[in-house]
């Protein structure tokens, strides 16, 4: 922790402005590049913001459930026998069908056939369980819980940071890199030219 406070106070120190005769233009320059690239990101917190909301929005929405959006009805598991020859898959630890011959009844009292991945079926027992259904009756994934629309929303508003995060750096690297290679030009002609006027003073 202490190493990173001192990075931190040697950015600082590094890019404040101040009218230190030994700075050059390019170190200014440097100290600009850095004031902007840490703009944007603090600049980027509301854009994030905006998408994490929009994401959380729309997690809020999956999550209705009731007439006209999703509905949870019982199942009855059918032909025992193609089940149980069907290949099985892993899900909460116990082995399942990978899909499920059932027939459910809608809240409008159609009873709807098919089969359907054992991975929506919510197992009351060997030949009932619950599944949801859309409003038109065709199965459908369970509605997220709020933790998970939560999430979505935080990786959405980190994601959105870290991206303008990662290109401010990307930039800033490149255009140091740039003041750098000027840096060490300028440094070598003025080596050169001291090195000439040493040689002219014990001549």
């Amino acid at each position: 922790m202490r190493a990173i406070v001192r990075w931190v106070v040697s950015r600082l120190r590094r890019y404040r402005p101040d009218r230190n005769p030994l700075r050059r233009r390019s170190d200014r320059v440097e100290a600009a590049l850095a004031a902007a690239a840490l703009a944007a990101v603090l600049f980027a917190v509301w854009p994030a913001a905006l998408a994490a909301r929009a994401v959380y929005d729309d997690g809020i929405a999956a999550e209705r459930a009731g007439s006209g959006t999703r509905q949870l009805v019982e199942v009855t598991l059918v032909e025992t026998a193609s089940i149980e020859a069907a290949p099985a898959v892993q899900a909460n630890g116990r082995g399942l069908p990978a899909v499920s011959p059932a027939r459910w009844t809608l809240p409008s009292g159609e009873v709807r056939e098919g089969v359907v991945p054992a991975a929506l079926l919510l197992r009351d027992g060997p030949a009932n369980a619950r599944l949801w259904v859309d409003a038109a009756g065709r199965p459908v994934a369970p509605p997220p819980q709020r933790a998970e629309t939560m999430t979505r929303a935080g990786l959405a508003a980190a994601g959105a940071v870290a991206s303008v995060a990662v290109l401010a750096w990307a930039c800033f690297a490149l255009a140091r890199g740039w003041l750098d290679r000027r840096r060490y030009r300028e440094w070598e002609a003025a080596w050169a030219a001291a090195d000439q006027r040493w040689r002219r003073h014990h001549i």
